[in-house]
């Protein structure tokens, strides 16, 4: 199994860095952070007549993703919703869409995904906006919605005190490895 996981925070080694390479450590998983590359937002040309896209890292990032067998997002949850950095991401998806749609939905169709996303402000009340829209972004894509984390913290390092969001990382870990719990 390959997993890609997509860091969307500006920040390395924060906590939602800490929780998915706890997550990772010991399989197989591509890192991508968000951060090292350019992305630029999305040129919306459904209704006019399609110019150049941006000449970026978009089809790098999107190609290694779509070599791995499972997807993991893990972002801050900024202002109850996906980093900028995420949705800048996915929203680019749409050009994806646009050059190959079927082929597109086909490679995202087979794989599975999982979410993290850490805040301090009652995450796993105020972050339940971000599953639910991961959740309506995997259902259009044909993907996978395996589980999600949502863990409260502020500082880097918080994350590590938070038991709940380190025992659901052992639960996933644990059906990664195929133990039943």
């Amino acid at each position: 199994m390959g997993i890609a996981v997509i860091y969307g925070s500006a920040r390395r080694n924060g906590n939602s860095d800490q929780l998915a390479k706890r997550l990772t450590e010991g399989f197989d998983a591509v890192h991508l952070y968000l951060s090292d590359y350019t992305i630029e937002p999305i040129k919306d040309y459904r209704h006019s007549e399609k110019e150049p896209y941006p000449e970026d890292d978009y089809h790098s990032v999107i190609e290694q993703v779509l070599a791995q067998d499972t997807i993991v997002f893990a972002t801050p949850i900024y202002w109850y919703g996906a980093s900028g950095l995420t949705k800048t991401f996915i929203d680019r998806w749409s050009q994806s869409l646009r050059e190959d749609r079927e082929g597109f939905l086909a490679k995202l169709s087979g794989k599975s995904a999982w979410v993290i996303g850490i805040g301090d402000d009652e995450p796993h009340l105020k972050g339940i906006p971000l599953i639910l829209q991961f959740q309506s972004i995997f259902e259009f894509t044909r993907t996978k919605f395996e589980g999600y984390i949502l863990g409260k913290a502020n500082r880097p390092g918080d994350i590590l005190e938070d038991k709940v969001a380190l025992a659901t990382v052992e639960e996933i870990r644990n059906k990664w490895r195929g133990v039943s719990g």
